[in-house]
């Protein structure tokens, strides 16, 4: 095969960026992957393979993931150099998870090309699964699955499988498009569309026809305050004591009984701080009205965490939360005796300490669970809050350091389907935006817009009742991805046989 095939992945790789925000052209992932199967399914050499392998991964993850370097250089310290240096890194991190299903499929299509096809999705699912729980601690940002919020419908199956389910169906209708093309797999065909119509009416059922079952509802207010994360004291001086408070008064007097602010740049650490203390012990003893919010936790000159903290009546600590996921090279470091040089990275932040327990608060009756920032593209941390009897879910986050990229509707985005996973409505503060509620079908009910001071009134809803999702978690993805690879050695096997037996005729 001439390297002249090295086009095919990267259309792919382009289409597949092009589903996601900012552009959001979420029919090109159904059938994005066609021209990367094709070429696997010829058969290239395992240098050409690994060449093409690596230009999807580049444009694909690349594309979608452009905002990192910025990040890294503005409040990294490194220089552009060294920034895109590091965002190389991570490119070639994702392209290793992405490369069993780019080796599998090429290994299956030797001895079927069909049948390398027909196992093209459970390889993949094999390969998002994987990188959620194993990419330097989990990094499941740019799952296929998440390019079609826009297609509410579809991913309604969300409560199924969790956004996975939504991948897997994906790359199967690329994969029996292609099929049908090159070997009028007619069977194959119907199957994937059998699956999609389903899908689609199963979509509806839940958007039209089904209502979640409600437990408490309570006035809440979410506070956006658009800290600036390059400020000097004087503009945290305003934001803390003057503005923040201004709009907690404000949520009270409107006749919210509960306030929530975002996780924000914050120099007064609330363990530590005597007079931050007592001043919000105050607003809130005076004001009567619940506040969720974030502060650093100093336990000892070795402990940080970065905690959210609910004060209850007469200002008391009612409700504390450590943040247990935290961001790589962020807030602390992987193996840190042997990647000490990331240091310069991550500053004063890279000591923060996980926390060891989900802990479900209570606001009146109702029983919340709190994901900070980075918390929110994992499904299992939102389940397990739910399994510990959350009603509904709160989101604090600061997505400043993304600035006018594509990464805050993305984060967004990848919000609203923690909230369809379980069927919970979700309260989520951001310090710039996007701050939204988004109920059980995720949905935006209300939502700000980016680098402005804005304050949400809405009533918070709890609900009850499990999702298949929420109960079996990854069983059935697992069963997905189990079901697939004895099918492809049996298959293969088969496929040698013959090659054996023309051989000796």
């Amino acid at each position: 095969m001439a390297y002249s095939s090295l086009l095919l992945p990267r259309i792919s790789g382009i289409a597949l960026f092009l589903a996601f925000p900012p552009f959001s052209i979420f029919p090109l992932a159904w059938v994005g992957l066609i021209p990367y199967l094709q070429f696997l399914t010829r058969r290239p050499g395992w240098v050409l393979t690994l060449l093409g392998h690596l230009i999807l991964s580049l444009a694909y993850f690349g594309g979608v993931l452009y905002w990192i370097p910025r990040v890294t250089v503005t409040f990294g310290g490194f220089g552009w150099p060294a920034g895109v240096g590091l965002f190389m890194l991570l490119l070639l991190l994702l392209a290793v998870f992405l490369f069993p299903f780019t080796l599998l499929t090429r290994l299956v299509a030797a001895r079927s090309e069909q049948q390398a096809l027909a196992c093209a999705a459970g390889f993949w699912l094999l390969t998002e699964v994987g990188r959620n729980y194993f990419a330097v601690n989990g990094f499941p940002w740019a799952l296929l699955g998440y390019s079609q919020y826009p297609y509410h419908w579809i991913i309604q199956i969300a409560d199924i499988g969790g956004v996975y389910l939504v991948s897997f169906l994906l790359v199967m209708v690329n994969a029996s498009l292609l099929a049908l093309f090159r070997f009028r797999a007619f069977k194959f065909v119907a199957l994937a569309v059998s699956l999609m119509l389903a899908a689609n009416v199963y979509g509806v059922y839940r958007a039209y026809f089904w209502e979640p079952t409600k437990t408490k509802q309570i006035p809440a207010a979410i506070v956006q305050p658009n800290i600036d994360l390059a400020a000097g004291r004087e503009h945290y001086a305003a934001k803390y004591f003057e503005e923040l408070p201004a709009a907690y008064r404000r949520a009270a007097s409107s006749g919210a009984r509960w306030v929530i602010f975002p996780e924000a740049q914050n120099p007064y650490f609330f363990t530590q701080d005597f007079y931050y203390r007592n001043f919000l012990t105050r607003l809130v003893s005076v004001g009567g009205v619940d506040l969720l919010f974030n502060s650093t936790s100093v336990e000892s000159e070795t402990r940080y965490f970065n905690s959210a903290y609910m004060l209850g009546e007469g200002g008391k600590v009612v409700y504390r939360y450590d943040k247990q996921h935290l961001v790589p090279f962020g807030e602390y470091v992987p193996a840190k005796e042997w990647l000490g040089f990331f240091d310069p990275l991550t500053h004063e932040v890279s000591a923060f300490t996980p926390g060891n327990e989900y802990r479900v608060g209570r606001v009146e009756d109702l029983k919340f669970g709190t994901l900070i920032c980075f918390e929110g593209i994992f499904p299992e941390i939102a389940r397990e809050f739910e399994k510990r009897g959350a009603e509904i879910f709160v989101i604090i986050t600061n997505d400043a350091w993304y600035g006018r990229t594509a990464a805050p509707e993305q984060h967004l985005q990848i919000a609203a389907f923690r909230a369809i996973e379980n069927r919970r409505m979700i309260l989520r503060a951001a310090n710039s935006g996007y701050s939204a509620v988004i109920d059980p079908l995720g949905r935006f009910r209300r939502k700000t817009e980016l680098f402005e001071s804005d304050l949400i009134l809405a009533d918070a809803a709890g609900y009850q009742g499990r999702t298949p999702y929420s109960y079996l978690g990854e069983w059935l993805n697992i069963v997905l991805i189990v079901g697939t690879l004895p099918l492809a050695v049996k298959r293969g096997v088969k496929g040698s046989r013959r090659k054996v037996s023309k051989k000796r005729r």
